[in-house]
């Protein structure tokens, strides 16, 4: 899921890089091409004047007519990535939620054990996950299991638990 986002990340960059430099090339091929023209124009009749202000409108017309399907593409490509940054948060959200409802089982497992029996049982279980249930236990179950739990790992989770409650 971290991925997708990094990725819809590293496009978005890219994309303003290749615009940036389209851009950045074609005010430079601009000037020279003004400079080259103003050149040949103080030669030129009033026809041939009339003439080259026309093919320069066409050529207008036809980046514009450019410009427009790429910002069309770029517009589809923003749609795209909104879609899918929209369906990974739906995924994180769910993920949350299903996180959320496996800690709320595993305290009510755990509150409804023994003391000793659920500390024995803790000693074992991941610290990350060890401290989520107790943040969600009431405080006398917590402090009854963690007095039977081992010493080191008790102190772990008393530290992670305080420094998560300055968090919040």
């Amino acid at each position: 899921m971290r991925a997708r986002g990094i990725l819809l990340v590293a496009i978005l960059i890219n994309l303003c890089f290749v615009l940036a430099y389209m851009n950045q090339s074609g005010e430079v091929a601009a000037a020279q091409e003004t400079g080259e023209k103003i050149r040949q124009t103080q030669q030129q009749t009033p026809q041939e004047r009339w003439q080259e202000i026309r093919e320069r409108e066409e050529a207008l017309k036809l980046r514009e007519q450019q410009l427009r399907k790429l910002e069309k593409t770029i517009d589809e490509k923003i749609t795209r990535l909104e879609s899918i940054e929209s369906s990974i948060q739906k995924e994180l959200d769910a993920y949350k939620q299903e996180s959320n409802e496996r800690i709320r089982l595993l305290v009510k497992i755990y509150s409804s054990m023994k003391p000793r029996a659920a500390a024995s049982l803790m000693d074992k279980t991941d610290l990350k996950v060890a401290v989520e249930v107790f943040r969600n236990m009431k405080g006398d179950v917590a402090g009854g299991i963690l007095s039977y739990m081992d010493t080191k790992k008790a102190a772990s989770i008393t530290k992670l638990l305080i420094e998560n409650k300055r968090a919040d």
